[in-house]
């Protein structure tokens, strides 16, 4: 039973009409007086050495103020990584603002502000660029052979690292297994298709401090990078935090050329200089890493695993950028630590090609893993004659087991198997016929994965920033001002952080306002990302407002004749234990606090309580203490049509352990919005190049398909297992990426129930299909 007042409510978004009716607060939105327009000319060659350039015609356009060039910047090698020390040993620092050698097709190599954006297109077309052709490689499997081109000068066979992961005697396990299952299974370059392009917006003052407004996940993150780059003290660089970004889902977790070129734009033309990118551009900017995973599986008579070991090569692309983090979150969390298995090894390599950018995407490296741990797992079970929901059951973690990433950390909130359960028994997983048994061109078949353990943050990972913090500051009107630098990406952030603050302080969630800030006047807080949110920013939030709920009940002791101990909050009033009756508004105390100490009352001048004088405020900035593990299971039922091959995804049940629900619907929509990224990723969504050039040939929506409406299921239900979370605010952890890991396997394992095809490669096309029916 939910004993709270807000927490587990349905609250509408505070910022959900401002949205409907155009959105102000996104920074693509943003003007400001005397604003220069940027644009950024960029390579048409995937590899080759700039030999000269000439910019004398661009610079003497009329309304051209700056033109910088490779000669023009820093030439200080860094990570695009948001969310890592820029100095960690844990990034590969390889890039340059503006490089004299371009390694994908649409590298910057110059960038341009004028008066108008016309202009500053017209300047582009001014500059005289000069390309020495080098040889591409765009397989990473070429890449690595002997005489492959050279893309980063003595990064032998162009690989960048070859991490591993190994538990037990692989060996013996192998040897102790009754059977072995082989597979190779590969994953696509897909695009996060955020809705707001990324966009920003530099101002340089005559001092050279530079404020930059842009559309990113990680506000200190942009303020280090961006430090770190332009070769400045940070207190050099202000981050203001936009009210909310039009998405993000990972693409906007590391630094874009536009933020450090529109800063140095704008230090050269003493104006602020506004870059917005083209959908073409954002295409280009971050994607998916392409994954290929090799994976061998013993398994006993009795259908233990025995030994589990899996190869990953990953296309890092033309820079390294978040690929080593990528691939150690895919090998944990995607392939490794799942299930229980005594004899595990894992063995990865990242390579440079001269393809586009991979980066962050929601689930970061785990939905190419678990495609393939859960695709085989359902064929064990259809070799073996096992029931898929009960070998998962069988193998997973326990409530109260040692957490398999830190065995420091115990998994005591946690509803695996209830999930398993519950969503078998709404989904009517009992009622699934054998593989392709059906009649009739459109078979039916159901599916199911699952993603036993994820993350509520990053506490644990290397090198990596987990802390949070939070202002909270109560006004006389009784509403209360929550600042905290966390960024709503458009999955309601904000009024989850509302919530908790309102549950903590014991006032109505509409009076409490999310307050703006920048990196000058908010406490430092990490990325919004890794799912943590929800978790890590709502413990930070909670603290704060308790802070201020204390100092509050310490001013209203004298006013209600109590000890503060004695005291409570609800409703928005101020009231002595079990005496309902007695108490005062929570506007009134603070009135108290914020009024003169020597007033002037009808008896004449009075002095009050000294000690209770000043604004009632809370603050913290602390470190999450552990990383709980949310878990999820989704159930899938399609329909295959045998003679075209199309696929549609029919009805889902998705259960999810994810401690208290904050918003409910907001999980829901959570939920939902993974689906649809979960069918694309599955059914449809593949980015494409020209074999030549390594162009993007799918770089918008016309050319670049993604489910609609259309092809949503009509049927979506979410189960949600309140396993109440111990360290979490009010017991909540985290949710978001869970939702997409899994669908893309559940599905493929419906399409086999449903026509007996296992396709081991996306996304699972009608023709890849057709094909295995022998169609075509």
């Amino acid at each position: 039973m939910n004993d709270y007042s807000v927490i587990g409510r349905s609250i509408p978004r505070p910022d959900a009409w401002e949205k409907v009716v155009g959105g102000r607060g996104y920074p693509v939105n943003l003007r400001l007086p005397g604003m220069l327009h940027g644009t950024l000319l960029r390579s048409p060659h995937p590899h080759a050495r700039i030999a000269g350039m000439d910019a004398s015609r661009a610079l003497a356009l009329p309304g051209v103020k700056a033109l910088i060039t490779p000669a023009d910047v820093p030439r200080i090698p860094y990570s695009a990584t948001f969310f890592k020390p820029a100095t960690s040993a844990a990034v590969v620092r390889d890039m340059l603002i503006l490089d004299g050698t371009v390694r994908y097709a649409g590298q910057p190599v110059a960038a341009v502000a004028a008066t108008t954006a016309s202009i500053a297109e017209h300047a582009l077309e001014l500059i005289e660029v000069q390309y020495e052709e080098l040889p591409a490689v765009f397989d990473p499997e070429e890449a690595m052979r002997e005489g492959a081109p050279e893309i980063h000068a003595g990064v032998r066979h162009n690989v960048i690292g070859r991490p591993t992961y190994s538990l037990g005697d692989i060996e013996a396990g192998f040897s102790a297994a009754d059977h072995v299952f082989e597979g190779v299974y590969e994953t696509q370059r897909v695009h996060t298709c955020y809705m707001e392009p990324r966009v920003c917006v530099a101002d340089a003052d005559a001092q050279g401090r530079v404020t930059v407004y842009a559309s990113v996940q990680h506000l200190f993150g942009l303020r280090e990078k961006l430090a770190f780059v332009l070769g400045l003290p940070v207190s050099s660089v202000r981050a203001v935090q936009p009210p909310y970004i039009g998405g993000g889902f990972g693409g906007k977790l590391d630094l874009a050329p536009i933020e450090p070129l529109a800063a140095l734009l704008s230090l050269r033309a003493r104006r602020p200089v506004r870059i917005e990118q083209s959908r073409y551009e954002d295409f280009i900017t971050s994607s998916r890493h392409p994954a290929k995973v090799y994976l061998k599986t013993g398994i006993s008579r009795d259908g233990q695993f025995t030994a589990r070991y899996a190869r990953t090569l990953l296309d890092a692309s033309a820079y390294a950028s978040e690929a080593p983090e990528v691939i150690r979150v895919h090998s944990r969390f995607g392939l490794m630590l799942g299930y229980r298995c005594p004899n595990a090894k894992w063995e990865g390599t990242l390579v440079y090609t001269n393809n586009m950018p991979g980066g962050a995407f929601r689930g970061y490296g785990a939905p190419q893993g678990c495609f393939a741990v859960e695709s085989q797992i359902d064929e064990i079970c259809e070799k073996l004659g096992f029931d898929p929901v009960e070998f998962r059951l069988k193998h997973a973690p326990r409530c109260g087991d040692p957490h398999p990433s830190n065995a420091a950390w115990k998994l005591d909130s946690y509803g695996f198997d209830e999930c398993l359960v519950r969503g078998a028994e709404r989904f009517g997983w009992r009622s699934r016929a054998k593989a392709a048994s059906g009649r009739g061109v459109k078979k039916r078949g159901f599916g199911m994965a699952a993603q036993p353990l994820w993350v509520s943050g990053c506490l644990g990972a290397p090198d990596t920033y987990e802390h949070s913090g939070a202002i909270v500051k109560l006004n006389t009107d009784g509403s209360a001002d929550l600042a905290t630098a966390t960024i709503d990406i458009g999955s309601g952030q904000t009024a989850v952080l509302c919530q908790i603050a309102a549950e903590e302080l014991g006032i109505s969630v509409e009076a409490v306002r999310l307050s703006g800030g920048s990196t000058d006047t908010l406490p430092v807080d990490a990325a919004t990302h890794a799912s943590r949110t929800t978790y890590a920013s709502g413990i930070a939030v909670k603290a704060a407002a308790a802070a201020a709920k204390k100092r509050l009940l310490e001013v209203a002791e004298t006013m209600l004749e109590a000890s503060a101990v004695d005291l409570e909050v609800r409703e928005g009033m101020v009231r002595v234990k079990g005496a309902s009756a007695h108490a005062v508004p929570v506007a009134d105390v603070v009135k108290r606090a914020e009024s003169p100490f020597v007033q002037i009352t009808s008896k004449g001048t009075m002095q009050t309580v000294l000690a209770e004088k000043g604004t009632i405020i809370g603050t913290s900035s602390l470190a999450p203490p552990r990383n709980p593990s949310p878990a999820s299971a989704q159930f899938i039922e399609v329909e295959v049509d045998t003679d075209t091959g199309e696929v549609r995804v029919l009805r889902a049940v998705y259960a999810h352990d994810i401690g208290r629900v904050v918003n409910l619907a907001g999980a829901e929509g959570q939920v939902e919005g993974g689906l649809q990224q979960g069918i694309g990723y599955a059914l449809m969504e593949n980015m494409r190049f020209e074999p030549e050039t390594g162009a993007c040939v799918t770089a918008d929506f016309l050319n670049y398909k993604m489910p609609t409406a259309v092809e949503m299921p009509r049927s979506i239900e979410s189960i949600f297992v309140e396993t109440d979370e111990p360290s979490g605010p009010f017991g909540a952890k985290g949710l978001a990426e869970p939702c997409l890991i899994v669908p893309a396997p559940a599905i493929a394992n419906a399409i086999y129930n449903a026509v007996g095809v296992r396709v081991r490669s996306l996304p699972i096309t009608p023709e890849k299909i057709l094909a295995g029916l022998g169609k075509i």
